[in-house]
């Protein structure tokens, strides 16, 4: 098991005396528990009722890997009970890295551990049975962390189901500009050797799974091809599962996580070169987004493909344009909207990064407690989705109104609830956001961080993963159809 790193002298104690008195509890209390800080090495598989992982998981660099080593020691029915230093509360900051805990690798709010619980843990394989702030006894007005200052979570491991998740392809967050093509090439046909590939997909899981039917497409397009696929590090054993490559090669573009290491791919480019030294008929480079294109400007090969347009990478041969130029109502776009946009209730707590308030401080039978920030919107279909956390006890609503109408409504917590599609079908229709309470309801303890508003577009027709499966459509066509101009006319 990881060590615990020293505490500072200032850091508050991490008692499991002092959690039994707050809400873990009621899962600490009712049995024998197993301290993972005091453990060297990792419990048998499956053979706990109960874990407590206390200020452990922020000192790791991998997170997912702590995660499930120590969820797979719990039995079926067991809860794994993690504890973390509060973003807001002890280390006062929204960014990294921590200046109270140098050794801290991350920041946390109750949103970011259930992110990394959510990417770590199969789905269906646990519940989130409790998740939130701890903060008894913590003195608002102190200038320095005094009482507790913690975010917790309980997992419950389950049995997982028979049946299996519908398969569908992840939302990412509406591109500011997402683009198309907007003309068709005529070339004169030539034939070109398809013998060596190589294939760059250097990215994170999430997009790699994205790109599996490409990589499969690309397989079964050139079967009698040497295809050589350079992946992360993280994707080795996945991508050698695929059995869709000759050889793999592994290079690390970007950090696992961005958000603990700097991100310099153009400093990584002589790494870079002294991995891929040979010479090839044919260079892919399957990422999405640009940032890795200019790998291949310095890769030997006849031909380079990737999507983009040649204005913006002159080296490329074949090429797929995102781009088009959409107008106003068109476009696709997303905006972050903080809480210093929006307005409150005078009773309500606020600080630069949220607004807070309860059944004590809210008065729902006066007013909204929340709203703002009235954007002026041209016509189309709209996602708000508020960043908000909602506590036990009481309920909030979160509703939208389009010049004073409402046009959508959703209470909180309620699954499915975090986001709320509306239309304007009027340029420049005055739109309102507004948390409310609830009819014979007592009002939930909720903290607000802002939202976000996304456009959609026409530019949202196609996926990423759409987009790498007809680029190697497009490298199908030109090596056995209609061929590429010859070097002389490109």
């Amino acid at each position: 098991m990881p060590p615990k790193s020293a505490a500072r002298a200032d850091e508050p104690i991490v008692s499991i005396e002092a959690y039994l008195k707050g809400p873990l509890g009621q899962y600490l209390a009712v049995g024998p528990y197993l301290d993972l800080s005091d453990v060297r090495e990792s419990p048998a598989k499956e053979s706990n009722p109960r874990l407590i992982a206390p200020w452990l998981l922020q000192d790791i660099g991998d997170y997912r890997a702590a995660l499930q080593q120590w969820f797979a020691c719990l039995m079926v029915g067991g809860v794994l009970i993690l504890t973390v230093p509060h973003a807001f509360l002890y280390d006062r900051q929204n960014a990294a890295p921590s200046l109270r805990r140098p050794q801290q690798r991350r920041l946390y709010t109750p949103r970011a551990l259930a992110e990394e619980i959510e990417e770590a843990l199969a789905p269906n394989s646990y519940r989130l049975r409790w998740l939130g702030d701890l903060d008894q006894d913590y003195d608002y007005a102190a200038p320095h962390p005094t009482g507790r200052s913690d975010v917790a979570a309980v997992i419950e491991r389950i049995a997982e189901p028979d049946w299996l998740l519908e398969a569908e392809i992840p939302s990412r967050p509406a591109p500011v500009d997402l683009f198309e093509p907007d003309h068709t090439r005529i070339e004169q046909p030539s034939r070109f050797a398809t013998g060596r590939i190589l294939a760059l997909k250097l990215d994170h899981l999430g997009d790699f799974l994205l790109g599996v039917p490409a990589l499969e497409r690309l397989r079964a397009t050139f079967p009698t091809s040497e295809i050589t696929l350079v992946v992360a590090s993280w994707n080795e054993d996945l991508a050698r599962s695929l059995d869709v490559a000759d050889r793999l090669l592994v290079f690390d573009a970007y950090p696992r996580n961005s958000s603990e290491e700097p991100v310099d791919v153009p400093g990584k480019r002589s790494q870079f070169e002294a991995l891929v030294p040979d010479s090839y008929d044919l260079a892919i480079d399957m990422r999405t987004d640009p940032e890795t294109r200019f790998l291949l400007r310095h890769v030997e090969a006849d031909l380079k493909a990737g999507l983009g347009t040649k204005a913006q990478f002159p080296f490329l041969d074949i090429f797929l344009p995102l781009e088009a130029h959409l107008g106003h109502y068109d476009t696709a776009w997303g905006e972050e909207l903080k809480p210093d946009r929006f307005w409150a209730q005078p009773g309500l707590a606020r600080s630069p990064f949220s607004i807070h308030g309860d059944s004590k401080t809210a008065r729902p039978e006066e007013s909204a407690l929340v709203w703002g920030p009235y954007l002026r919107l041209p016509p189309g279909d709209y996602v708000f989705e508020p960043f908000l956390e909602v506590g036990e006890g009481g309920l909030i609503a979160c509703d939208v109104a389009v010049d004073v109408e409402r046009v959508a409504y959703s209470v909180f917590p309620t699954p499915g609830a975090t986001k709320l599609h509306f239309t304007n079908e009027r340029d420049g229709a005055q739109v309102e956001f507004r948390l409310l309470g609830v009819e014979n309801e007592p009002v939930a303890d909720f903290r607000f961080y802002g939202g976000r508003i996304s456009k959609r577009g026409a530019s949202s027709a196609l996926h990423q993963s759409e987009y790498l499966t007809l680029l190697i459509e497009l490298l199908a066509l030109r090596s056995a159809k209609t061929g590429m101009l010859s070097k002389a006319y490109r």
